[in-house]
């Protein structure tokens, strides 16, 4: 081998080894200090993409988990709603039972009724404001139900349709049969040729106002639009103005009428105190007056405690079915992280090894490029004399 000193081949191979053993040492140390083996798409290609994958995957399994969740709040906080609506049922039933005995005089049941109106009202209250996060969830305004995301897809199967029905008085059955009304003279027009099948009457919030200025003639008529009209005869006529000291008298005939009528049962007839003459006609609960009208309504009761026990039901099994959602999520996500880490985690055992080595290697690296270049200095013996 020829003796030169323009090229130091030794020095070349060492400053070659040392580079590389430097490059490996400070990815073992990238590696350690940031616990990813990928920290670049250079570090592997393709472990990019899967992990960018299966974070995707992750991160919309751990939001579907706490949708689950969410979801099991509004269903559990309409289920405490649908648990007071039934203890209302359950008193107005008692109420009902205890209508039916004729042990009771009128005055009785009418203190009876009093308290069965207000549970209607009540059962209708809780109905239209029992909220999630300000959301109407047991009006029955959303009539396609709430839709829970409990997957991170797309698929029928990553969303469920929760139906949670209305609770109203109305849809439980025990707020009377009619949805409109009016009272009509059978025989002629009423004050002035205004008939109050027109603009002489109002509706507002479950009542029918009748309008003033009333001729009260042979025939009565209660419309009450879904083909089970009411028809009373009064025994006399009776007219009258607005402002005449007759004008509640004659209302209170009127409303009596009604409300002796076998099919007029569900509604009362109130006669206005205010000189008026109006008659308010509430359509807001079933009626105990009479021992027939309690044992209807201990039926029509017990069909809405019924319909009611179903709901709740339907809101129990999904309740639960939400439970084994977050528990299935849950662990999918913890095997997705797992997989995850698989490819993208550093292995500090092989981390630390390889770094030790990349040490070593390094200063062995150093110590021979100091060699080789001192072994050229040899050349200056021969340039001795």
């Amino acid at each position: 081998m020829a003796l030169t000193v323009a090229t130091n081949t030794g020095a070349l191979m060492a400053q070659a080894a040392a580079s590389s053993v430097n490059k490996e040492m400070e990815m073992s140390m990238e590696r350690l200090s940031t616990g990813k083996r990928i920290n670049s798409a250079s570090d592997d290609a393709a472990g990019v993409a899967i992990a960018s994958r299966l974070t995707s995957e992750i991160r919309g399994t751990n939001q579907a988990i706490r949708n689950a969740m969410d979801g099991q709040a509004l269903i559990d906080t309409a289920e405490g709603a649908h648990q007071e609506v039934e203890t209302i049922l359950q008193r107005m039933r008692e109420l009902a039972v205890q209508a039916a005995n004729d042990t009771n005089d009128a005055n009785d049941r009418t203190n009876i009724q009093s308290e069965m109106d207000q549970l209607v009202n009540e059962i209708d209250r809780i109905s239209s404001t029992t909220t999630w996060a300000g959301q109407q969830i047991m009006d029955g305004s959303d009539t396609n139900g709430v839709n829970l995301q409990i997957g991170s897809g797309t698929k029928a199967a990553d969303y469920i349709n929760v139906a949670i029905n209305s609770t109203s008085a109305s849809t439980l059955n025990v707020s009377g049969a009619a949805t409109d009304g009016a009272v009509t003279d059978g025989s002629k027009d009423l004050a002035s040729g205004a008939t109050l099948a027109g603009s002489a009457y109002t509706i507002s919030s479950n009542v029918i106002t009748l309008a003033d200025d009333l001729t009260a003639a042979a025939t009565f008529t209660l419309e009450m639009g879904d083909d089970t009209d009411v028809v009373v005869t009064s025994t006399k006529t009776i007219t009258y103005d607005a402002g005449d000291i007759e004008a509640n008298e004659a209302a209170a005939h009127i409303a009596d009428l009604l409300n002796r009528s076998t099919d007029f049962a569900g509604f009362t007839a109130i006669a206005s105190t205010d000189g008026s003459g109006d008659i308010t006609i509430n359509k807001g609960a079933i009626s105990v007056s009479s021992t027939s009208e309690a044992q209807s309504a201990i039926g029509k009761i017990d069909t809405a405690i019924q319909t009611l026990n179903a709901q709740r039901a339907s809101l129990g099994a999904y309740s639960n079915r939400l439970d084994s959602t977050v528990s299935n999520l849950t662990n999918i996500s913890s095997n997705l992280q797992a997989g995850r880490g698989r490819i993208e985690d550093a292995d500090f055992a092989a981390e630390t090894t390889s770094l030790a080595k990349s040490q070593i290697l390094q200063q062995a690296s150093t110590a021979m490029l100091a060699q080789a270049n001192a072994s050229k200095q040899n050349v200056l013996s021969l340039l001795q004399g």
